[in-house]
């Protein structure tokens, strides 16, 4: 029996935006600098104008809801430093600004999702102190989880999160390649978790047109068997001056979400619905 959809949709469409950086520092432009100093310089000028690079929240909200959709944002709260590249550029959750965007962003009909800290997928206590942290913002439960890098331990992540309250996951996946050898459908693991493998994070590489195709390929074979296809873009990258292929891109996927009358939603929504099916 194929797996039902809400309103008889062919596929499904998960959206959701891991939230690692919300501003462009010195270091950013020195470093791409070296490969696009034109664009480095424009970028800059626009920041001392008073436009963030990395604050693209409100432009991937209208881009959405243009069709209609809402997606999850999941939030880091990085409390470890290293002086390592995953470690650098982190924003405090505690930000009023960062505060203002979260609760924006929920009263506009987006979920707001836990994205575990570098450490946190093994470490229970880290966890619930950065789940509580957000709880605290949203002033709702947080249901739906990424842990940041992908890093993760099947059992001992999976038991973390469940004991914790969380029922949505979502962090199986690749950042180099679309996530196509995965399970086309959301499953249930022995510890409860409702794991939703990601089909394609945007750091895969898509600014060549064979790029481009192969992706809209393997997001085609997925519809086709009626899958379900989890895309990750950051808000930082959403922005057509330095990464025009990202914006090219999800506003591609999404129209055709719309045209083939797609189930298109959040982790939460779509997890949701994938309980009726699967309790």
């Amino acid at each position: 029996m194929a797996f039902q959809w809400k309103n008889n949709a062919p596929y499904a469409v998960c959206l959701t935006h891991d939230v690692d950086r919300t501003r462009k520092r010195l270091y950013h432009y020195g470093y791409y600098a070296l490969r696009s100093p034109g664009v480095q310089i424009r970028s800059a000028f626009g920041k001392i104008r008073g436009t963030e690079p990395y604050w693209n929240f409100w432009r991937l909200a209208e881009t959405e809801e243009k069709w209609g959709f809402h997606s999850t944002f999941l939030f880091l709260n990085e409390t470890t430093w290293r002086p390592d590249p995953a470690f650098m550029g982190r924003y405090r959750i505690r930000n009023p600004k960062v505060q203002r965007a979260i609760r924006e962003l929920q009263r506009n009909g987006f979920e707001i999702g836990l994205h575990g800290s570098f450490y946190s997928w093994r470490s229970l206590d880290l966890l619930r102190g950065e789940k509580e942290v957000l709880e605290n913002i949203t002033g709702r439960a947080v249901v739906s989880v990424r842990q940041h890098y992908l890093n993760f331990s099947e059992r001992l992540t999976w038991n973390i999160h469940h004991a914790l309250g969380l029922k949505y996951d979502s962090t199986l996946g690749y950042n180099d390649r679309p996530g196509e050898d995965f399970p086309a459908l959301p499953y249930r693991t022995p510890e409860g978790m409702l794991e939703m493998p990601i089909m394609f994070m945007d750091t895969a590489p898509i600014k060549t047109d064979e790029e481009k195709r192969r992706l809209y390929r393997v997001c085609d074979q997925r519809a086709k068997r009626g899958g379900l296809i989890v895309l990750n873009f950051h808000q930082e990258h959403f922005q057509p001056l330095e990464y025009p292929q990202n914006v090219e891109v999800y506003e591609t996927l999404l129209k055709k979400a719309f045209e083939d009358k797609a189930q298109v939603g959040g982790m939460e929504e779509i997890g949701a619905w994938c309980d009726g099916i699967l309790s």
